[in-house]
């Protein structure tokens, strides 16, 4: 369930979003990192771990080898648009650097697997984003279950939002009772928003948030609701790259225009990369926790978000923060980083505002993501765009020497 994870054909789902997947899939999903996680970190601390993972490894190419042989797959040059924005920022880089770059196409479809060629000669198979390390490859699957990471970022001292994971309705209600409201109810498991509830302040719209939350996983986050933009922070071998503000759909209120006017006049006016701002059931319910209706007349001035989904496609922006986030916030982060322990993830944060000094608001991490989109701080609506495909490339130039010069593959 990190962020790339493929996805297939799936049925349309509101509490979803733009990214619909499979509610049966998921919960499996979720079962099995919630009973593997804990033995997979055992193991990879034994003498045997090193050695599985590299036949492991191994086994897989030699499968995706036969696939070739037989011409169910191959690796093609990468010479027209990728699906994947991710991986077309990494092919443009290293394409620029003088590497080779191919996709994995598997029939008629290009996947999200890729193998890059350096000068040297030595090569590199890898799916959504690169790593030398294949341990580390395996290790960081950990990062996607909230509970833990909330748990790992506490110890090392690092603000979140107070909460906890829960497996129970008494339980949900138990932690609701015992952090400030409104609260947010989220998925355990699972990454984009699926099926995360915000702005919940009644156990009744508790009790609908922790249903849709169960939907996707069994164990359920309940947490404090910080207020502020959702910040996405990209840390590459313990150093900060890039801070992203993904807003979402927002109106001002001016005293004369209804709720529902101020959408219309918000959709006829937008940029064009934006999306629209959809009448559903959803945005119904949305206003409804923060007791509005589409007919609610906002006195001046008053902002009120229209969806707990950020980003373009839901109406939202998307702002490159980087330059002007204060320095201690940046510390902050990248030391965060290094409580984790990862060279490559992404912090999904809240903060009232990135200019400020951390030890003057409320702020906290909510989540982190072992495979984010690095493309996101490449093309945002305003800011000046940061390279970070650049700082994967530049961290594994700097751990080249760890790949065999036999070419694989």
């Amino acid at each position: 369930m990190s962020d790339s994870q493929t996805e297939a054909t799936k049925p349309t789902c509101l509490k979803c979003g733009n990214n619909p997947t499979s509610h049966l899939a998921a919960r499996f999903d979720a079962g099995m990192y919630l009973v593997l996680n804990p033995l997979v970190g055992w193991f990879l601390y034994t003498p045997l771990a090193r050695p599985l993972v590299w036949v492991l490894d191994e086994s897989f190419l030699l499968f995706l080898y036969g696939l070739r042989l037989i011409g169910l797959a191959k690796f093609v040059p990468v010479t027209m648009e990728l699906k994947s924005d991710r991986g077309q920022v990494l092919a443009d880089e290293a394409k620029a650097r003088g590497y080779g770059f191919e996709v994995l196409k598997m029939g008629s479809r290009l996947v999200d697997t890729y193998r890059v060629t350096f000068k040297d000669g030595r090569r590199l198979v890898f799916g959504g984003l690169p790593r030398v390390d294949r341990v580390n490859m395996v290790s960081s699957n950990w990062m996607d279950d909230k509970w833990l990471m909330k748990q790992c970022l506490m110890k090392g001292g690092v603000p979140v939002s107070r909460g906890r994971s829960v497996y129970s309705w008494r339980a949900a209600k138990a932690v609701f009772n015992s952090v400030e409201k409104p609260v947010i109810v989220k998925p355990r498991f699972g990454s984009r928003g699926r099926h995360t509830t915000t702005f919940v302040s009644t156990l009744a719209d508790l009790k609908v948030a922790y249903k849709s939350a169960r939907e996707l996983s069994w164990p359920v986050i309940v947490e404090e609701h910080l207020t502020g933009s959702v910040y996405r922070a990209t840390c590459v071998d313990g150093e900060l790259v890039g801070i992203l503000a993904g807003d979402p759909p927002r109106i001002t209120g001016d005293g004369v225009h209804t709720i529902k006017e101020l959408i219309d006049t918000k959709n006829t006016t937008r940029p064009e990369r934006v999306g629209e701002v959809k009448y559903t059931e959803k945005l119904t319910a949305f206003l409804a926790r923060q007791q509005y209706t589409l007919e609610t007349v906002l006195p001046a001035g008053l902002r009120i978000d229209l969806s707990e989904k950020i980003g373009l496609s839901y109406g939202g922006c998307s702002r490159e923060d980087t330059a002007v986030t204060h320095s201690k916030l940046q510390a902050e982060l990248a030391r965060a980083a290094q409580v984790v322990g990862d060279p490559l993830l992404g912090f999904d944060f809240i903060a009232p505002s990135i200019t400020a000094d951390p030890d003057t608001m409320k702020w906290g991490i909510i989540e982190c993501n072992s495979v984010p989109f690095i493309n996101l701080h490449h093309d945002p609506l305003e800011g000046t765009p940061v390279n970070a495909a650049a700082a994967v490339w530049d961290w594994i130039e700097r751990d080249l020497h760890r790949v065999s010069l036999f070419s694989r593959l």
